[in-house]
């Protein structure tokens, strides 16, 4: 396919500012790097030049372990077939003849403002700064006296335009269908699957002529005059990259996109990534200068649509022209405050008015208008807006097309502060009490090991820092069931009531508290701003009436907390003289009646407990209703989770988690109480308009920041660091493209079978983006070992019975029987007892392995989805179990020539006993 490379999608004359575009790239340098002459290669030269740019770029093998290979191979080489060609023996040379190096810009930006302009040799290149009139290129000579051969910017921006790359992986044989795929996925109203079902797809995104862009009519399966047309996702995220134990931080912002159209078996391989820049260091730039790098990407979006905005709040707030996340109003999607965020309004529907498109643009209008940073940072301080390049996109909406992300949002925010924040730093699970309760109980919770596991120390300086893969984990898997069970175990008993009711009695007051000092201080704001108008002496004498009562009312509440540190001194005294006449009393117990020694002994840490723990006590934090309001954060995340959504899903998870965060602030306060505890409100709508979570959240853009920080770097600064990013991480797409390249040659073939071998060693076995990669087809095969570990034995009686029980129960019409059985009916067929014993079976890339023959459970728990073969009642039932075995049976019962593969199932029962932890919640 043909890319055109017309800035279609902005209308000519609506923006000035890049007409002509000077970021146009030419065409003639992005082809210097040659073409990949795979045909013309002898096989064994394109295998070793693979394998050592694989082992480089993929394991970090150093140049000079991938030099050394090379030069050894090629006396291996020499030595078994000296009429063979010899490879190269530089990492470098292999690299060109396999045309890894992508050319890519380095664009000069200024070190001062840090406005970008076009590279060097181009028709719009400035050697200064036109704002700040400071060179943006080294001297053409260097330190002694040395002509360089080409200009070097002051601060390098490396930039590959997004159509050059788009241009280059179209040129993957089968890759225009698969983007196209999408077109012929059945769908249904109210049920959402993908991105494309959701409304911003589907009824709001407009092609150039006001049609919808992906409109899909059943005579546009190829799409509109059979054009292709692809969805873009924008993730900007910055990361800090340590380059040694002395040297300060450093952050890097790499931007790029992600393919709509690509299933998420490609779409999350970070190899398919578009990465177009990396943002220079060695500080995160603020809102405005951000606005200068994003100018080349956005002046670029040709052929493609710009869908979503994925990245944190921070980011999102920079990149969406909104003020920062710690303003008054503080949400990208309605005009709530900071003072209303802690309110229960704050989680009520449609209790505050919605941000929209229109006013974002005008406002953005308005501040670009704007000469100087005070003017600036007035307007932003009333109006909560900045510009933004995306507002020259015509079809963009700056509000619903900059999502809150629900990693960052859900994950990272509501699970963690509920965990971490308020029960373990809260002391409500207190280290050597019911935390360690928790632990013990983690520690006898069995998952498939796919699933990861928590570290076994969570919420101790020694477990570290969970990621978001774990409090997923934490909060949809291990909390539901590990929390009732905890609180039950450690809930105080019915007299310690009282305590409880304390403790909500002291929220109240704080609460109280808090509305009568927000009330007082606008009290005085408003007296201020009467006085004020009277005149300086009168403003004068307000100010300084104010300052009299702020210190009356400080140094009265030094003296209550004098007065408290007292009472509580006093208590511990008293409760330190029990505690010794209590030890006193047990001694002389013990010498009195020896007897009764073993009974006094084991009274003794309840009683200890009383007293060294008394302090503790009172801040006793289990609340009975716990549990429940958990299970309703974890409730709504289940469903959110899920892969296909409907309307009722949608509404239902709405619910849960408005309800969550409103019976959080009576539980703990507003104390507890975030702004992602707000934004969480608006997921619904994101979800609305783009689809399940996983197709607008930035699991994948975060595990770009982690492939980038693992390359070898010089550590030097002015942008050196993010070329060197940048251009490694190129390579490694390029040497990815190349392996999935080498699988398509014949399959007996040299090359096509080591790419196998590359493939399974790559891919990655746990987290949420190997979880959604792992639904690849090319991985069932590579992850099916050529020859697994088998063996041919008997079937045991039972295993024989169930099998011959199963073939007639699924074909009555050829009934078999165990040999040792009689038969049924007089034409049964007699069972083969000798069967293929396999040790794992691959099922969408997952390993399931057969727990009898490797002796742990651990990868073979299943959920299965069991269609109903009776035609009536429920269409399908749900089961969970253990594989015990799986095996091949080579008997033709059926007279058609095949195999048959079976699973023995150890199938779970729901639990019918006495009541549980559960059942009240």
């Amino acid at each position: 396919m043909e890319i055109e490379t017309s800035a279609d999608l902005i209308p000519p004359g609506l923006d000035d500012e890049d007409s002509p575009d000077p970021f146009e790239p030419d065409e003639d340098f992005f082809m210097s790097n040659g073409n990949r002459a795979m045909s013309t290669l002898p096989p064994h030269l394109l295998t070793i030049y693979a394998v050592t740019t694989w082992l480089h770029l993929q394991w970090h093998l150093p140049r000079a372990a991938c030099n050394a290979l090379l030069s050894i191979l090629s006396c291996l080489v020499l030595f078994l077939s000296p009429q063979l060609e010899t490879p190269f023996r530089t990492l470098q040379s292999a690299t060109r003849v396999l045309a890894l190096d992508t050319p890519f810009y380095t664009l000069p930006c200024c070190p001062t403002c840090q406005e970008v302009y076009p590279p060097a040799g181009s028709t719009h290149d400035q050697d200064t700064c036109m704002t700040c009139n400071i060179p943006l290129f080294l001297p053409d000579t260097t330190r002694r006296g040395f002509t360089r051969a080409k200009k070097i910017p002051y601060v390098k921006y490396p930039y590959l335009p997004l159509s050059v790359q788009i241009r280059s992986i179209l040129t993957i044989p089968g890759l225009e269908a698969t983007l196209d795929g999408w077109r012929s996925k059945p769908r249904e109203p109210g049920q959402y699957t993908d991105i494309f079902d959701g409304d911003m797809c589907r009824l709001k995104l407009k092609a150039p002529d006001g049609s919808l862009f992906f409109s899909n009519g059943p005579d546009e399966r190829q799409g509109p005059a059979k054009e292709l047309r692809i969805g873009v996702n924008l993730g900007v995220d910055w990361f800090s990259y340590i380059r040694s134990n002395i040297a300060p931080s450093h952050s890097s912002c790499p931007t790029s996109f992600s393919i709509c159209n690509l299933p998420p078996e490609y779409r999350y391989r970070t190899s398919n990534l578009l990465c177009t820049s990396i943002l220079p260091g060695p500080k995160e730039q603020n809102p405005d200068q951000i606005q200068h790098f994003l100018r080349p990407i956005v002046s670029r979006l040709v052929r493609v649509i710009l869908v979503a905005v994925v990245c944190d709040k921070p980011a999102a707030h920079k990149i969406g022209g909104f003020a920062s996340h710690s303003h008054t109003n503080l949400c990208t999607a309605c005009w709530i405050t900071q003072a209303d965020k802690v309110r229960a309004a704050a989680f009520v529907k449609d209790a505050f008015k919605e941000r929209t498109n229109l006013e974002q643009r005008e406002f953005g209008e308005q501040y670009r208008q704007l000469t100087t940073t005070t003017a600036r940072k007035n307007f932003v301080k009333d109006f909560a807006t900045r510009y933004t390049q995306l507002s020259r996109l015509p079809y963009f909406d700056l509000v619903n097309q900059v999502v809150i992300d629900p990693m960052h949002n859900l994950f990272l925010g509501l699970v963690k502060t509920h965990f971490y924040n308020i029960w373990v730093q809260g002391k409500v699970l207190r280290p050597n009490h019911e935390l360690t309760a928790f632990h013990d109980m983690l520690a006898n919770f069995t998952l498939p090991s796919a699933c990861g596991k928590l570290p076994k120390d969570i919420g101790m300086p020694s477990g570290g820092s969970l990621t978001a893969d774990q409090w997923l984990l934490l909060s949809t898997v291990y909390g539901p069931i590990v929390i009732p069970q905890l609180w039950s175990a450690c809930l105080p008993s019915a007299d310690s009531n009282q305590i409880l009711q304390d403790r909500v009695a002291q929220i109240e007051r704080i609460e109280t508290e808090k509305a009568r000092l927000a009330e007082k201080k606008l009290v005085d704001r408003r007296a201020l701003e009467a006085a004020k108008k009277q005149g300086k002496e009168a403003y004068a004498l307000e100010k300084a009436r104010i300052a009299k009562e702020k210190e009356l009312a400080d140094a009265e509440k030094n003296n209550a907390k004098l007065k408290a540190t007292a009472a509580k001194q006093a208590e511990k005294a008293r409760l330190a003289a029990e505690k010794k006449a209590e030890k006193a009393r047990l001694s002389a117990e013990k010498k009195a009646a020896k007897y009764r020694t073993k009974v006094c002994v084991e009274r003794v840490p309840h009683t200890t407990d009383a007293g060294d723990d008394g302090e503790e006590e009172l801040k006793f934090g289990l609340h009975p209703d716990d549990p429940a309001n958990f299970l309703k954060l974890s409730g709504a995340l289940r469903i959110l989770m899920q892969h296909t959504l409907s309307d009722a899903d949608i509404n239902a998870a709405d619910t849960l988690i408005r309800q969550y965060v409103t019976e959080l602030l009576k539980l703990y306060g507003s104390n507890v109480i975030k702004p992602n505890h707000h934004y969480a409100t608006h997921i619904a709508n994101f979800v609305r308009n783009f689809g399940p979570l996983h197709d607008f959240w930035t699991f994948l853009f975060e595990r770009l920041n982690k492939v980038l920080k693992s390359f070898k770097t010089n550590n030097h600064g002015d942008g050196e660091l993010e070329t060197t990013f940048f251009s490694e991480f190129h390579r490694m797409c390029e040497s990815s493209r190349l392996t999935y390249a080498l699988l398509q040659m014949p399959k007996e073939s040299l090359p096509c079978e080591v790419a196998e071998q590359m493939l399974k060693a790559s891919s990655e076995e746990r987290g949420t983006v190997a979880a959604l990669a792992a639904l690849s087809k090319e991985l069932d095969e590579v992850n099916a070992d050529g020859n697994p570990r088998c063996q041919k034995r008997s079937m045991t009686l039972e295993t024989c019975r169930l099998l011959a029980k199963t073939i007639c129960l699924h074909s009555p019409l050829t009934p078999v029987h165990c040999r040792s059985d009689p038969p049924i009916v007089p034409h049964s067929i007699p069972l083969n007892r000798k069967a293929t014993f396999f040790d794992y079976v691959v099922i969408e890339g997952k390993r399931y392995h057969a727990s009898r023959t490797v002796g742990y459970n651990s990868s073979s728990l299943v959920h299965a989805v069991i269609p109903n073969s009776h035609g009536h009642g429920e269409q399908r039932r749900d089961g969970y179990g253990e594989i015990l075995e799986v095996f091949q049976l080579d008997q033709d019962i059926h007279f058609e020539g095949q195999s048959m593969w079976f699973a023995h199932m150890r199938w779970f029962k729901p639990w019918h006993g006495p009541s549980m932890c559960w059942e009240d919640l």
